[in-house]
Parts: C-alpha cells; structure tokens; sequence
C-alpha cells in the first residue's frame, strides 16, 4: 500500500485560542540532553555555510554549531581548537565511516570534543551502526547520527546509541539524490514518521531521544512545521548568504551581491548527489537568525504555546 505523503507545502497549522499576549514571551530555547541551547535552528554543516567565524558566533550565543568534514584533519583540528575555548558543550564535529574517520575521532576526543555528527548520505547502514558503537566507546561522547528518512531507520541508529538522529534525504535545495537516485521521503512526512516512532520508544526506555530535521525549509513557516515535531531544524540555503558563513562573496551579472553556495556532495568528485550555486548576500547571520525566529514565536503565539516542548504537544 502506498504511503501518502506531505512536503512541507503541502499542510498548514489551524490557529487555536491563545492568551500569548506577546511573541516576545515565546520561549525558543530547546534541551537536547541535559544541554540547554539557547535557540533550534543549526546551520548546515556544509563547506559554504559553516566555518570557523559561523561556529565561534553560535557557541557565543550558546546555539549548536557542527563543523564540516570538507578539508583537511589538520584544519578541522585548528578549527575545533579555537571554537572549543568558547563552549565545549556547544560544538560538535562531523565524521564519516571510513577507518581514517576513526582514527579523527581519537583526534578529536584527545582536544576536547565530545558531540560528533556522523554525516553520510545514507545513515540507515551497517557503518554508520557500527560508527555510532565506536564513537559511545569514548566516555562522555554524544553522538548525532544521519542521515534517514523513517522512523524505522532512526530506531536503528537510536538502538545503536545516537542520542541525536538527522532526519532528511534529498530535501535540501543543492541536493539531486531524489532526482538522481531516485530515493526519498518527503520531509513533512519523514519527520512526523519519527515523531511517532521517538514517541513509542521514549516510552519503552523512560528517557528522551531527539532528532533534527535537516532539509528543505524555504522560509520561517517551514521552520515553524519542522518544530512541531523535530526538536531542531538545520538548514543550509537559509544561512548560506550570511556575512559569516564561508562562501566566496560575488557580483552577480546584476550587480548585486551573492555568495557560493556548493552541496555537500559536490566535493566528492565521483558522487553525482550535489550541485554548486549561488545565493543573495543576506547581511549578519544573527539578524537573519532572528527574522526566522520571530516567525517560530508567532507560530507559537498563534498557537497558544509559551514554548517550543507545548507546540509539539
């Protein structure tokens, strides 16, 4: 039987009674395992968006920054270095599967870190299982694993140890592994499936788990549909044209200015998944950051809730 399924485009909120007299009153902050984040939205941990500049800003305002694998150990190591003397527990770095991500890990551990993100196309795999076991060997470690689009693959990577899983495949706008390979799950549908799934297990464990919906978010009300059921949202096209993300700053033919946005997958030359492009310049990240976030305390307001834990309900 064929699934019917919803992108985000495709359902909306029914506003409900409120006694918000205020957006301003809105909580935004979110608890991801005993770690209090100031606010839910992570920039993607892509070569164009996340740098040493993006991830020292967000570990400043104690929000969740995950470096990107795209250059050499020795620089994510000098990197991690500098952004750890601001905040330990806000930082976290990526790894693959591969034997030398192991050997990183070590690496990283030894410096300070304990929040590793394995980043892989398809986290529903026998090595990110086997990755996520060799990373909760270190004492102390978290682990954010992904990516998967049901919630019977989140089950796996959550039975595997992953505290975090990242929900989204071929969502992202750089991202061609739907067009391409013809695998996917719309978000909204993939993110409510692990809803249900996270609901079910938190009850047989007695303990929470959490996910992140990473893909596909176009504007704040996308933001704002994610939060109703993941606990963060990541997104790349978003912050991609910010003052402090990576990206080389252009001049388009217009004369207007722009910045690289290039998809995780287009700096691996035998993957065909990634595409590379541009985006508007957008100013400050933080004033970005906050013109989306108004939009989540509205949603809230229109909702009723005081918080992001009573939008879910």
């Amino acid at each position: 039987m064929i699934k019917q399924s919803y992108s985000f485009d495709d359902l909306l909120l029914v506003p409900k009674f409120s006694e918000i007299t205020s957006r301003s009153l809105v909580d935004t902050s979110v608890e991801i395992n005993g770690v209090l984040y100031s606010q839910p939205l992570i920039p993607a941990n892509m070569q164009t968006v996340m740098g040493e500049e993006m991830a020292t800003l967000l570990v400043q305002n104690k929000s969740l920054a995950i470096m990107h694998r795209f250059c050499s150990i020795d620089e994510q190591l000098d990197i991690a270095s500098k952004v750890l003397k601001f905040g330990p527990e806000y930082f976290a770095v990526s790894v693959g599967v591969l034997e030398r991500d192991k050997q990183n890990v070590s690496k990283f551990y030894d410096i300070g870190v304990r929040i590793f993100c394995i980043d892989i196309a398809h986290g529903d795999s026998a090595h990110c299982i086997e990755m996520i076991k060799f990373i909760k060997a270190f004492e102390g470690t978290m682990v954010i694993a992904g990516n998967v689009a049901t919630g019977k693959a989140a089950e796996r990577l959550w039975n595997a140890g992953a505290t975090v899983v990242k929900v989204g495949i071929g969502g992202g706008s750089t991202c061609l592994t739907r067009v391409r390979t013809a695998n996917g799950v719309a978000q909204m549908t993939a993110i409510m499936d692990v809803a249900e799934t996270k609901k079910r297990l938190e009850r047989i464990y007695s303990k929470k788990l959490y996910f992140i919906s990473d893909g596909g978010c176009k504007e704040a009300g996308d933001i704002c549909k994610a939060l109703c059921f993941a606990d963060m949202v990541m997104a790349g096209n978003l912050f991609a044209g910010t003052k402090e993300a990576p990206g080389k700053l252009l001049i388009g033919n217009s004369g207007a200015f722009h910045k690289e946005y290039v998809g995780s997958s287009t700096h691996k030359g035998k993957y065909v998944e990634g595409v590379k492009g541009m985006v508007p310049y957008k100013g400050e990240f933080l004033v970005v950051l906050e013109e989306l976030l108004e939009g989540v305390r509205s949603c809230c307001s229109y909702q009723g809730c005081n918080n992001l834990v009573d939008l879910k309900d």
